[in-house]
């Protein structure tokens, strides 16, 4: 039986890739290991949304050739989709490259069969020596094998991607003309995925796309329908929404999504910015569904509501004033995370043609001045649940000699200079800290897998899907620390 490792770059709904196509290894006879050395087929999974991630996406390829020895190596995702050609001619020891959605045949030419006529989208098979990438149009990619994916996650959580590639056409973004227009799922067969994994132990789905708020628009399905029928399985504990586009959605609907049974009072809505000069430059929608009118709309009468959003800094004519409102915008809105990226200019796109390009150090000053900004408004947020008491589950157990490896020595030194709810509560955590216990980490529903922050408490006898009631007794902008309630 041939053993397949696949790495994964880039964002959560590359890594449901990387899943499928494993679960297409799997139907084929091979065994997904999560040991490289165990392995006799490598993929990488490529990231080319950015240059950075494309440099990334680079050296880690290099890296695999200089240490595949006899293995066979695949290359696939958004960096080979655009660049098979480059990719071939300056790696000779890639096997196999393929673009997105290329499962079955990335299979077939690392197993030596090939697909039905009618999964085939690229050239012949096998994939190998001088033969050309095997890449085809996004649109007609085909996006299978999520149904049996095994779970590159822990067992207790999942994420679901419910549709492939977009219509917005953002300015700076390369996503339509790398994964294609929107292509939403069927509902039904969304259901029957997670009611799968529901029955294999998963009790959290984060739901992605590419734009989510825009699911079914091509189908005559809506996000609704689809959430409404995931919120009727009852292993599920919480169901959590991603990827959310504001200006395609009015408040009242994603309220009516959080009142569903077991949608976790989370959205995940990108703004990318504020300024409305800079809005209408990017295409993206501004007036009353970016507005913070909008987000309070969100939080009426929904105090438990936890907001994350996304910011894009140094777009081509960004000024300081226009930095100045985002930070105003987001001290008004409290968010209660916030990331950050940094303007690339991609090829193909109208943003990188626009004047006015914006100094690498300029943006760093930019993006200084605002995490500043909303490290104070988390702590704010954070601080409100000081004594709460909330349902955690346990995603990692660190016992005491994986505490460096694992972050967690740093992130106890943080929470030591954190925010505390009394005296004995911080003796309590130097008594804990102090000795050679195992310490867990888990999340409230205030924060997404991979994505935020989470809870660290020590929860003797807890394994990775427990879920314990604690108490928050130390706060950072990020993180808490818990004791067992």
């Amino acid at each position: 039986m041939k053993r397949v490792w696949c790495a994964t770059l880039g964002c959560d709904k590359n890594l449901v890739d990387s899943e499928a196509l494993l679960g297409h290894f799997a139907r084929a006879g091979a065994k997904a290991v999560r040991d490289p050395d165990e392995a006799d087929i490598w993929v990488l999974n490529t990231c080319g949304f950015i240059d950075a991630a494309r440099e990334d996406s680079e050296r880690t390829l290099r890296e695999m050739c200089e240490a595949k020895e006899g293995r066979l190596l695949a290359v696939c995702g958004c960096w080979s989709q655009e660049h098979g050609d480059a990719i071939r001619e300056r790696f000779p020891a890639v096997d196999v490259v393929a673009g997105v959605g290329q499962f079955a045949n990335v299979v077939a030419a690392c197993l030596g069969s090939t697909p039905p006529a009618a999964r085939v989208l690229g050239p012949a098979f096998p994939l190998a020596g001088p033969a050309a990438p095997l890449v085809s149009a996004p649109e007609s990619a085909p996006y299978g094998g999520l149904v049996e994916r095994p779970l590159l996650t822990p067992p207790h959580v999942a994420f679901v991607k419910i549709g492939e590639g977009c219509n917005c056409h953002c300015t700076f973004c390369r996503i339509p003309l790398i994964r294609g227009p929107q292509r939403s799922r069927p509902v039904d067969e969304i259901v029957r995925e997670v009611r799968g994994l529901a029955e294999r132990g998963v009790r959290e789905v984060q739901i992605v796309s590419q734009n989510t708020t825009d699911f079914g628009r091509e189908t005559g399905q809506t996000l609704l329908q689809l959430v409404t029928a995931l919120s009727a399985i009852e292993e599920l504990r919480w169901i959590r929404l991603l990827y959310l586009y504001s200006g395609l959605v009015s408040a009242d609907d994603l309220r009516r999504l959080l009142d569903l049974p077991r949608v976790a009072p989370y959205l995940d809505l990108p703004v990318q910015h504020a300024s409305p000069r800079i809005l209408k430059a990017m295409k993206r929608p501004g007036g009353e569904k970016s507005s913070p009118a909008f987000f309070r709309r969100l939080r009426e009468g929904r105090e438990d509501l936890v907001l994350r959003t996304t910011v894009l800094l140094g777009f081509p004519g960004e000024e300081d004033e226009d930095v100045e409102q985002l930070a105003d915008f987001l001290a008004e809105v409290r968010f209660d995370h916030v990331g950050t990226h940094h303007f690339s200019p991609e090829t193909g796109t109208p943003a990188a043609r626009l004047a006015d390009q914006v100094p690498p150090e300029v943006v760093l000053d930019r993006e200084a001045l605002v995490t500043d900004v909303q490290a104070g408004i988390s702590l704010e947020r954070q601080e409100e649940r000081l004594g709460g008491v909330y349902d955690l589950v346990i995603d990692e157990v660190v016992t005491p000699e994986g505490r460096d490896e694992a972050g967690i020595a740093e992130l106890a030194a943080d929470l030591a200079d954190g925010t505390w709810l009394g005296r004995r509560e911080r003796a309590a955590f130097d008594g804990v800290v102090g000795s050679a216990v195992s310490l867990a980490l888990g999340r409230s529903y205030h924060f997404g897998y991979d994505l935020d922050g989470g809870v660290l408490l020590a929860a003797p006898g807890a394994a990775p899907g427990d879920v314990v009631k604690a108490r928050f007794t130390a706060v950072t902008p990020f993180d808490a620390w818990g004791e067992i309630a």
